[in-house]
């Protein structure tokens, strides 16, 4: 038996994945998802937003709402250029 190793780049992967016909996609998505921990997912975006929240607890909810509506605001004039 001959052994061959192909070295691809992740946006190598995703080009030849965005190929795929859809059945295949489908089917690839169906192995991947079997795989996936969800609990652990889970466990680990729990804790992420524990730790946002923990160190913005000083910041009110007017002024993140502010900052939020500037940061929609500036994206919004960022695409509106040519």
């Amino acid at each position: 038996m001959n052994t061959v190793r192909v070295d691809l780049s992740f946006d190598q992967i995703q080009q030849a994945l965005r190929r795929l016909p859809p059945q295949q996609k489908i089917a690839l998505w169906r192995l991947l998802d079997k795989e996936l921990d969800r609990s652990a997912i889970a466990r680990k975006f729990e804790t992420t937003i524990k730790a946002i929240r923990k160190a913005y607890v000083h910041i009110s909810e007017d002024e993140v709402m502010a900052d939020a509506v500037k940061a929609t605001h500036a994206v919004r004039h960022a695409k509106n250029r040519p």
